[in-house]
């Protein structure tokens, strides 16, 4: 709990803390009042001011943090006397700190000369990608230092807002490093994000993308040491009391669900099924995040040859994201039912064909639209889900989906679904509803089911029967 303390003639709001190493109490200085007037601000008994003001700015700083506003009111009503009537605010508060920080960078980089030392070329080039960024910032930064003062960006004379701005990394600037990512700039997204996490000790979003990253680049170690990393600061995140159904919803628990989904992802393309269960026992029952928790268990029970689990796993998310149909299709393959097999292969590749064909190692075209990035991705993600079963298993099941998937029935219905795809692509915006109609019909498991029992009773003869393993 915070309270306030007196440092010389200034007055401190601090917050007591064990230090985990230690275990010693340290102290923690949340905010410094400098004079009379400041404390009288604080108070809310100036004209104009209001004591809710400087309290939202504190609290919203210090989330994590309890205030009993009534004992530090009163800590600061009994020791004003000690505080002077004036101080110098825009020298220490507003100058102070970042004139220090500006000189300090300042020299380092004067003194990093490439033409003198060649140690200095190597550092600079090692940097290129953080010291281009804070190129750019700057002159962003500068572009925009001529605005017109308002009431949405007005500070008062003693600078709080500027004190007391949040310690999480900017949406504009976090938005502007994803966008290195998204478009496959990793080394530049790598060099940003690495840089935010140094500079933001709460950057737990930070952690995550540089495990995304890792994951793309196939570091699976590395990337497992983020996500935990992820986890562990984004757990310090959370608000004291919050029930599992609110946790999606609150953003302050988000990276940490998103460094579990993540991690559990990973360790199952490492092949550490069983710590990937771990994870997802977590995620269900820590978070009530059941879906995304079926999700990575399907994959991983049909790693290991768990047919049914995977199976049962896997039904539970066909009616939300249909390309679990192809993963339940596996599973009921191994188990020996061909006639439900098909009909989920045939659900997930009417909706994601893309995907089918790439777990079936057939070749694709190179994805144009946010449909087709979307399917390819989708496919990509399964592909290294199910990497342990395609590699040691599934060649039988492959084989059968490839000639499911050849069938001239389904070809046509392949060609109509993309045709139809398109015409809805044309009809947006109008009242012309048909292909909107003919797709959700198309991509009902019940279409599916009768297209393949037709199939199946025609010309697709069944590979030998697989029994339970």
């Amino acid at each position: 709990m915070a309270y306030v303390r007196q440092r010389g003639n200034q007055l401190a709001i601090v917050h007591g803390f064990r230090d985990p190493e230690t275990r010693k109490v340290e102290q923690q200085i949340l905010f410094t009042l400098y004079s009379k007037g400041e404390a009288l601000e604080a108070l809310g008994r100036r004209p104009g001011s209001r004591a809710e003001r400087f309290q939202m700015l504190l609290e919203q700083r210090y989330p994590h943090i309890r205030f009993d506003w009534a004992s530090i009111r009163r800590g600061i009503e009994e020791r004003m006397d000690q505080l002077p009537d004036l101080y110098e605010y825009q020298a220490t508060r507003l100058l102070g700190r970042f004139r220090q920080d500006l000189c300090g960078f300042a020299r380092q980089l004067v003194l990093a000369d490439p033409q003198a030392l060649i140690s200095a070329s190597q550092l600079i080039k090692e940097q290129r990608f953080e010291l281009e960024y804070l190129a750019d910032l700057i002159t962003w930064r500068l572009e925009r230092c001529e605005q017109e003062s308002s009431e949405w960006n007005a500070d008062n004379p003693f600078y709080w807002r500027f004190a007391l701005r949040g310690s999480e990394v900017p949406p504009e600037v976090e938005e502007q490093a994803a966008g290195f990512y998204e478009r496959g700039e990793h080394d530049r997204a790598a060099a940003i994000f690495g840089l935010l996490v140094d500079c933001f000790d709460g950057y737990a979003e930070g952690y995550n993308y540089l495990g995304l990253i890792a994951l793309d680049r196939e570091r699976l170690e590395e990337a497992i040491g983020h996500f935990e990393k992820t986890i562990e600061v984004g757990r310090r995140l959370f608000p004291k009391r919050i029930a599992k159904k609110w946790y999606w919803k609150e953003t302050s628990t988000r990276p940490y669900m998103r460094g579990l989904r993540n991690l559990a992802l990973v360790l199952n393309q490492a092949g550490r099924y069983g710590e990937a269960l771990v994870i997802c026992e977590r995620l269900e029952h820590e978070c009530g995040d059941d879906a995304v928790a079926a999700a990575h268990r399907a994959s991983s029970y049909l790693n290991t040859g768990r047919w049914q689990l995977a199976a049962d796993a896997a039904r539970r998310l066909g009616g939300i994201d249909p390309s679990e149909s192809l993963v339940e299709a596996f599973a009921r393959f191994e188990l020996g039912d061909r006639q439900e097999a098909s009909a989920l292969f045939l659900h997930g590749a009417l909706a994601s064909p893309c995907a089918a064909r790439m777990l079936l190692g057939k070749k694709t075209g190179r994805p144009e639209g946010y449909d087709a990035v979307r399917d390819h991705n989708r496919g990509v993600g399964l592909k290294r889900a199910l990497g342990g079963y395609l590699s040691q298993h599934g060649s039988a099941a492959r084989r059968f989906f490839r000639r499911l998937l050849e069938h001239p029935r389904v070809v046509a219905s392949l060609e109509e679904k993309e045709a139809v795809m398109a015409r809805r692509r044309e009809q947006r915006g109008s009242d012309d509803r048909d292909a909107f109609l003919r797709m959700q019909e198309m991509e009902a498991p019940e279409f599916a089911r009768s297209e393949a029992l037709r199939i199946l009773e025609g010309a697709l003869e069944p590979v030998a029967p697989v029994g339970p393993r």
